[in-house]
């Protein structure tokens, strides 16, 4: 009786409407119940993870900030070793030191705002020294012990370097050779790092890099010694929000406190313990902790409260290693979400309630027209296109249906002419109609071109050069989509896309600019590997344009092409032809660049007259999509090369080639400057007999 009562369940049927209204109840309460224990039991370890993420990233930057602070002073001390070991600061000539340290801290120091002080002390016992303070102002002095008698000098200047006071003192009590900065770097005979002690006249903590100086034949001449303030680093860290009632500090492994937020321990005789925080000692705990176990990031109960925390090892400095330690309570991430879930559930459950009430009402609404739209998805799926009556619905969901479908039809209609395939899914997005005809608008256009091309193809198998650049087209051709840009047409071995059109787009070159840059990444990548596979590597050259070009269908009725014409395409074809000529591989026009030159590191190339063109512009490269991957500093080379492309404009040919040759030493790889040099040169040799205002005509495609 029981099989028998099972196989007639088997044959039973139901209305839409109670399936439709049975499953969305049960799937929901499924997944609500589901989501709820789901979240519930991963919560506190999703949001450790992602807190412990954070609290990562905000000590990263600590660690950053500190040890560029620390390798800057350290490179500095170097070169200034550097610049009295080859006497260019006569070191015999102590009002010579004085002056290099002085302007150091009037002009440079603000570079290099941790360095405080700067001391020269000899094997005489002669002794120099430059120190900012508070105000502003540079306080000196100078111990020449290599006169008779010896003398010594207090100096003080205000913020601009002006002379206010000058006082000659009989007080030689100072030697450096004693102090031990000196010995240090004596004794090690290289750049040395100090542990932390009190300066002699502020008394404050700090801590020094100092470096021996040598004649010839290894005999020490001296030390040059940068000192750094504990205080800045605290002010350094004091800066850096890690959460609301979390702290960022300094400590060395010996649980010294170097820098720990709104603590004042600078002028005293020796540095804090980790102990003596007693106002927070959820942060001694986790110290103590990260003592017994090693482990660098952990949670740990204090109290009540669940903390989490991270240490981060820096460099040496002096013989103890520092961590950059960062402690937070992990309600000070997770108490809003923990609220939220609560009310997420509360929520879930009123939407139920009012979902099976809206969902009874749409059914009825929803069957009606589904037939007819059952029916017409078969047609299409037969691309059986002929022209229907609309689907009128009064749900906006099944009326949404229906109008996509009447206009999915209309578009495949129309677009089946069309052979790219990405191409008619966007026209049919846009709503165009096929019909011969363009409108004129602004459109971002890129070209790209394989250099030597015609050489690779004498190289390689028919057959395989045609897989090999299948395979450079999908790649390239998939970023370019991924950016949202229509590729028109592939050339040869070239590409031509644009940004604009059929769908609008609001910032057109940004899209191009990130589309170039990510196809010359993964170019290099594809290189190496093809490299390593025996295949000739590829090295496209990419030319960007902005400009009104009329974008529309051309061809016959039979076939149709969704293409750009106009001069901003030429141009865009040209600026990727000229990369030859400049040794680079992204050329932008002066348009792009202007809308995208805060964005992307760029600089300028020349200013020229295409081919077929009598107006000039100005041309830039663009470099990267952040200059941190730039291995020079843009900004220092971009301010040279602006003022050695003015002497080149003005004909001033031995100042410009000077320029240039600096900004060689800013970018030694640079083909450009390169090029500019050997066109002075030339243009020494070879005077010009007619105007010139500093542009160059491109006589090449």
């Amino acid at each position: 009786m029981l099989h028998a009562l099972v196989e007639k369940t088997k044959y039973i049927a139901f209305t839409l409407r109670f399936s439709i209204l049975s499953i969305f109840v049960t799937f929901f309460l499924i997944a609500m119940i589901t989501l709820i224990l789901f979240t519930y039991n991963r919560f506190t370890d999703s949001m450790a993870m992602i807190s412990f993420n954070l609290m990562k990233q905000v000590s990263s930057t600590a660690f950053h900030q500190i040890e560029n602070e620390m390798r800057h002073t350290e490179l500095k001390c170097k070169s200034a070793a550097h610049l009295f070991a080859e006497n260019v600061i006569n070191t015999d000539k102590l009002s010579s030191v004085l002056d290099y340290i002085t302007n150091f801290m009037q002009n440079e120091q603000p570079l290099f705002p941790s360095v405080q002080s700067v001391f020269w002390g000899d094997e005489f016992g002669s002794f120099v020294m430059s120190e900012k303070q508070k105000n502003g102002t540079i306080a000196s002095e100078m111990i020449d012990r290599s006169i008779m008698p010896p003398r010594r000098i207090l100096i003080n200047r205000d913020r601009f370097g002006n002379v206010i006071k000058t006082e000659v003192s009989n007080d030689l009590s100072y030697d450096p050779r004693v102090r031990p900065w000196y010995k240090a770097a004596k004794h090690f005979q290289h750049e040395t790092w100090l542990d932390v002690y009190p300066y002699r006249i502020t008394r404050y903590l700090g801590i020094s890099v100092a470096t021996p100086v040598y004649k010839g034949k290894g005999q020490l001449n001296g030390v040059i010694n940068f000192n750094v303030r504990l205080d800045y680093l605290r002010h350094l860290i004091g800066n850096i929000h890690l959460s609301k009632h979390g702290v960022i500090f300094i400590v060395t492994t010996n649980g010294e406190v170097l820098a720990y937020p709104h603590l004042e321990q600078y002028q005293n005789t020796s540095l804090i313990k980790v102990d003596a925080l007693s106002e927070e000692p959820w942060v001694v705990e986790s110290f103590n902790y990260y003592k017994q176990t090693g482990n660098r990031e952990f949670r740990f109960k204090y109290g009540n409260d669940l903390y989490l925390a991270t240490y981060q090892p820096v460099s040496h400095y002096g013989s103890t290693t520092w961590l950059i330690g960062a402690v937070a309570p992990v309600n000070d991430f997770t108490g809003t979400l923990h609220q939220t879930q609560i009310l997420t559930a509360l929520v879930s459950l009123v939407i139920l309630l009012l979902g099976i009430t809206f969902v009874s009402y749409l059914i009825t609404a929803v069957v009606r027209p589904l037939k007819k739209i059952t029916h017409e998805i078969g047609k299409i799926k037969n691309f059986e296109l002929n022209d229907s009556d609309p689907i009128n619905s009064r749900i906006k969901e099944v009326s949404y249906i229906a109008e996509a479908l009447y206009a999915m039809k209309k578009g495949l209609r129309s677009f089946q002419k069309y052979v790219p395939a990405t191409l008619v899914r966007q026209l049919i997005e846009s709503g165009e109609d096929a019909r011969v005809g363009g409108v004129k608008k602004p459109i971002a256009i890129l070209f790209s071109d394989i250099a030597n091309f015609t050489t690779i193809t004498e190289q390689i198998e028919p057959e395989l050069l045609t897989r090999h650049i299948c395979e450079y087209f999908d790649e390239l051709s998939s970023i370019i989509i991924t950016a949202r840009g229509t590729i028109d047409k592939y050339i040869g071995d070239a590409i031509m896309a644009f940004w604009g059109a059929p769908l609008p787009e609001e910032f057109p070159e940004r899209q191009a600019a990130i589309a170039a840059i990510h196809c010359v990444k993964r170019l290099r990548e594809l290189n190496i590997k093809w490299a390593a596979e025996g295949k000739p590597v590829l090295n496209t050259r990419i030319g960007i344009h902005v400009g009104d070009a009329i974008v529309g269908n051309l061809g016959s009725t039979e076939r149709l092409n969704y293409t750009a014409i106009g001069d901003s395409i030429n141009i865009a074809s040209r600026l990727e032809s000229i990369n030859k000529i400049y040794g680079t591989q992204i050329i932008i026009s002066d348009t792009v660049y202007h809308a995208i030159r805060d964005q992307f590191p760029t600089r300028m190339l020349d200013c020229v007259t295409l081919k077929g063109k009598s107006e000039h512009r100005y041309i830039y490269e663009l470099m990267a999509d952040d200059r941190q991957q730039l291995n020079f500093d843009i900004d220092r080379y971009n301010q040279i090369f602006a003022s050695a492309f003015k002497a080149y404009q003005s004909q001033v040919w031995d100042e410009a080639i000077q320029l240039f040759q600096e900004c060689l030493l800013v970018y030694p790889d640079d083909s450009v400057a390169q090029l500019f040099i050997r066109r002075c040169e030339k243009f020494k040799l070879n005077p010009l007999s007619e105007p010139w205002k500093g542009v160059w005509a491109i006589s090449e495609k």
